[in-house]
């Protein structure tokens, strides 16, 4: 190989890694996105045929929630006994005799799994307390 092939080799290389080098913004400074998920607090929950209508129950601080029964028989039963509810009755009985619960408790967090069984037929959906 030749001198000249070497020191041109080395140049043709410096300068694709010179562009590679550059900065890709073009100048503009790009700011981060943010994004606000906000969803309405339930109060009411329908029992039907499939369950409930609302899978994801978003329960704010300081409400109630009572589960309608449109002529369903329900009872709704906590995993592993944590119940989000504080009050007389909290969670120890949730039907279609005594269809409301709550408030939900301050320090209550994360998502509480619940098991509803509605005429006989067992459907899992999750309480989700909020601000």
């Amino acid at each position: 190989m030749s001198v000249n092939r070497i020191v041109s080799s080395i140049a043709g290389l410096s300068v694709l890694f010179s562009f590679l080098a550059l900065p890709t913004d073009c100048g503009q400074q790009q700011k981060p996105n943010t994004y606000t998920f906000t969803v309405p607090c339930t109060t009411i929950i329908n029992v039907t045929s499939t369950g409930v209508d609302v899978k994801d129950a978003y329960v704010c601080k300081n409400t109630k929630v009572t589960w309608v029964a449109h002529d369903h028989i329900f009872s709704v039963g906590f995993k592993n006994g944590v119940c989000p509810f504080q009050g007389t009755g909290g969670c120890k009985e949730i039907d279609n005799k005594q269809p409301t619960a709550g408030p939900i408790k301050d320090d209550a967090t994360g998502i509480y799994d619940y098991g509803i069984v509605v005429d006989g037929l067992l459907f899992d959906p999750h309480i989700i307390p909020g601000g």
